[in-house]
């Protein structure tokens, strides 16, 4: 049995051609990222580069930066700082970090600082919690939003530092 520190050998099918000769691919804790890619859980979803969408897939851990892409999907696990046009945030999903975003739609779990110049959408199942921002806001039915919670200013350098927090205010819901 390998230990952890040792790079294992993973022989799957060559793409497209059932029953040749697989390749090899290293795998273990050295290459996470890419065993995700191998797997298809790290990938942008079309194919496509100058789509812009990057998704993390379900089982995946990624931490680090992130900034050069339209759209970004989280269904697995990310902590993370980001500055993004969109964050999809999907069920099971969890954002630890920062993220600067024009739109968010948030289904699964925020926890950190969460900016967002446009429109900010916490469905039923969404929990979010931290140092939030937004320039409009819609609450499902269900969701939950706590600590630090405050609309934009007209100053967006000052995002953070001049924003009044509405936590003495009660939340509203809006509903559909």
């Amino acid at each position: 049995m390998a230990s952890e520190d040792q790079i294992t050998e993973q022989r799957t099918p060559a793409a497209g051609t059932a029953g040749a000769a697989g390749i090899v691919l290293p795998t273990g804790p050295l290459l996470p990222q890419l065993a995700a890619l191998q797997a298809g859980q790290l990938r942008q979803t079309d194919g496509h580069a100058s789509s812009g969408e990057l998704v993390i897939g379900r089982g995946i851990k990624v931490k680090g930066q992130i900034g050069a892409c339209k759209t970004l999907v989280v269904e697995g696990e990310l902590d993370a700082s980001v500055e993004v046009r969109s964050l999809r945030l999907l069920e099971g999903g969890v954002f630890k970090g920062t993220a600067v975003v024009q739109d968010a739609d948030l289904t699964g779990r925020f926890d950190g600082r969460l900016t967002v110049t446009g429109r900010l959408r916490l469905s039923p199942s969404a929990r979010v919690s931290g140092q939030i921002r937004y320039r409009r806001i819609l609450i499902e039915e269900g969701g939950e939003i706590s600590g630090d919670i405050a609309a934009l200013s007209a100053e967006p350098d000052k995002v953070f530092e001049t924003a009044e927090p509405t936590a003495k205010k009660p939340s509203r819901v809006a509903r559909q």
